[in-house]
């Protein structure tokens, strides 16, 4: 088990279908029944196939939030493919967050389901404090998964069972007893975690090095200051190794910046190269917020890029500056700095400053064609959670049938705003191209009557017509199905098929 990152929202479903929507150029089949067709889509929906083809389907599902997939998702949640056991009980808490706490669901799925299962609860928001106190006092929970809801109160200095953690500090499985000593030591018992690290000490040299590295990701994760001194001396002692100590230098960045400046400087070199600039750089932005602004001066080489780096990283040190810092910073299409800016804005003033600024500059990207329409679809979707009416705006401007306006469309899918669907109304639908595809399904979930033309547009859609991605074809079967009342008819005969 490795500790969750917590990456905020990332709309992974968005950036799903976004890949496919834009890349599947399926022509309109008008021959097949409707209702036959979305029959099949869900049979593809239901079936676990080896390429994983199945899992953006229901992802796609998922991102409907819509409550008339309840009976779908609870026997979905019966599979034995875990990961589909994992997607249909977060498609029902999204639906209803009283689904997490459903106790028959929940215990039935395995260890690996329930610890991915509360990882993405927790990072999706969708688990409360509340359900976290409730879930652990549940004996039936594997250990892994119930250690990960421990975590949750760790981190926000609350009660929990210690001596539960110590008998857990004593598993065979590494990782089980790596995070309780590790919660035990941040609780002020260093016993538990230093009879661990004598214990990993023992591995051979590369599991050794592996399981280091996955315990100072933990530390950092559930900021562990404690341990600081053991972190240090990875860094420190003779034989160390380079990317052990790459990642403990970081570790101390975040624990302690002056200790981890320390280090940083000194592993960074008097003169160093361009390369290592990059990849010691992209260490201090990660903890930007925790050091000097100073502490970038080092960085400044011969490239655009480190100098761009060094910019950014004093703009968001030092709070000034931040929006023209980072969108230079964006510009040069470098992936890796391209991430830790979409982590960096989150919560900051200037976040809509940044995603607009994504959205308007589409066609004036270096980098990749999909990877720049990715990225922007999920700028769009964080702009409307904060400037809505940015997004409609830009919406109203975008030429039909643009790729701008196919980005700006797919980045309020992930909206339950009413306003997403009243944006849609407003597109001018005069064929099949994937913008009238995408504003189609947009009115189809936020309305709850529709055209007739538009209903047999639906069923057009879910035939393969559209130019849509799997993803989509599937959301315009259910919605298909939703306004013509199919759905009882259509769960009957799937499921029968399955059985």
């Amino acid at each position: 088990m490795l500790p969750r990152a917590r990456s905020g929202s990332l709309h992974a479903a968005l950036l799903a279908l976004a890949f496919g929507v834009l890349s599947v150029t399926a022509a309109a089949q008008r021959g097949p029944d409707p209702f036959d067709a979305c029959a099949r889509q869900l049979r593809r929906t239901i079936t676990a196939y080896n390429d994983g083809s199945h899992l953006p389907r229901l992802l796609a599902l998922r991102q409907l939030r819509e409550p008339t997939l309840r009976p779908l998702f609870r026997r979905i949640a019966q599979h034995d493919h875990w990961q589909m056991q994992v997607h249909a009980i977060l498609g029902l808490t999204e639906i209803d967050r009283e689904s997490i706490v459903d106790r028959w669901l929940v215990t039935r799925a395995g260890a690996a389901a329930q610890e991915a299962l509360f990882a993405n609860a927790i990072d999706l928001e969708l688990v409360s404090r509340e359900h976290v106190r409730e879930l652990v006092q549940w004996e039936e929970l594997a250990p892994a998964p119930r250690l990960l809801l421990i975590g949750e109160l760790v981190l926000a200095d609350e009660p929990v069972d210690r001596s539960l953690l110590a008998a857990l500090s004593g598993r065979p499985q590494e990782t089980d007893a790596g995070l309780a000593s590790l919660f035990l030591a941040r609780l002020g018992d260093p016993a538990a975690l230093s009879a661990y690290t004598d214990r990993i000490g023992e591995l051979p040299r590369r599991d050794r090095n592996l399981r280091i590295m996955w315990l100072l990701e933990a530390i950092r994760q559930y900021e562990v200051a404690a341990v600081l001194p053991w972190v240090v001396d990875l860094v420190e002692q003779r034989e160390r190794n380079d990317e052990v100590a790459y990642w403990a230098i970081y570790t101390a960045l975040l624990l302690d910046p002056p200790t981890g400046l320390r280090l940083w400087n000194r592993a960074l070199g008097a003169e160093p190269a361009e390369r290592d600039r990059i990849r010691y750089g992209m260490m201090l932005l990660a903890a930007a917020e925790h050091v000097p602004a100073s502490s970038f001066d080092r960085l400044a080489g011969t490239s655009d890029l480190t100098a761009h780096m060094a910019a950014a990283g004093r703009a968001v040190a030092s709070g000034t500056n931040v929006a023209p810092a980072l969108t230079a910073l964006l510009d040069l299409g470098h992936p890796k700095t391209t991430s830790w800016v979409m982590t960096a804005v989150e919560d900051r003033p200037e976040a809509s400053l940044i995603y607009g600024h994504i959205v308007d500059s589409i066609d004036d990207a270096r980098t990749g064609r999909a990877e720049r329409l990715a990225l922007a679809v999920s700028a769009t979707a964080r702009l409307f959670e904060i400037d809505p009416g940015g997004v409609l705006r830009r919406l109203e401007e975008a030429d039909d049938d643009s790729a701008r306006q196919e980005v700006l469309l797919l980045g309020l899918f992930d909206s339950r705003s009413p306003a997403a669907g009243a944006a849609a109304s407003g597109i001018r639908r005069i064929g099949a191209g994937r913008a009238d595809t995408l504003a189609l399904l947009l009115i189809a979930r936020h309305n709850d009557e529709l055209a007739p033309e538009d209903v047999r547009r639906l069923g057009l859609v879910a035939s393969g017509g559209g130019r849509v991605s799997g993803g989509l074809q599937t959301q315009a079967a259910w919605l298909y199905l939703k306004h013509t009342g199919g759905i009882n008819r259509a769960l009957k005969l799937v499921f029968e098929d399955d059985a």
